[in-house]
């Protein structure tokens, strides 16, 4: 008997296959030429991260905001300067409006 995390578990992994078999091909076509390497790892990541967003992910914005503790965790200040998140160290992450991990970030005092 399926119950229904595993099936949402199965459909997740379903929808991430194709980014698999992407990162397969980006890997057997690239050869040695790091230009193509670099292309087809972006579109994979663009994949990938479509398959997370359209299962409820969504990336917290910080750059260039103000700081929030809720969702930033700040792990450098620098002086000067607007106050506000000025450089994110990690990107943070929230699964239907929840957050997953803050996002490490740079702030002006």
């Amino acid at each position: 008997q399926t119950t229904h995390l595993e099936r949402a578990t199965g459909n997740l992994i379903e929808q991430l296959l194709p980014v698999l078999d992407s990162f397969e091909l980006a890997l057997n076509s690239a050869g040695t030429d790091v230009e193509r390497l670099r292309k087809g790892v972006e579109l994979v990541y663009g994949e990938f991260l479509g398959a997370l967003e359209k299962a409820g992910l969504e990336r917290i914005e910080a750059l260039g905001k103000p700081f929030d503790p809720e969702v930033h965790e700040a792990v450098m200040h620098v002086e000067g300067g607007d106050p506000g998140v000025r450089d994110v160290v990690r990107t943070g992450y929230r699964f239907k409006g929840r957050v997953l991990r803050p996002a490490m970030v740079k702030v002006a005092t």
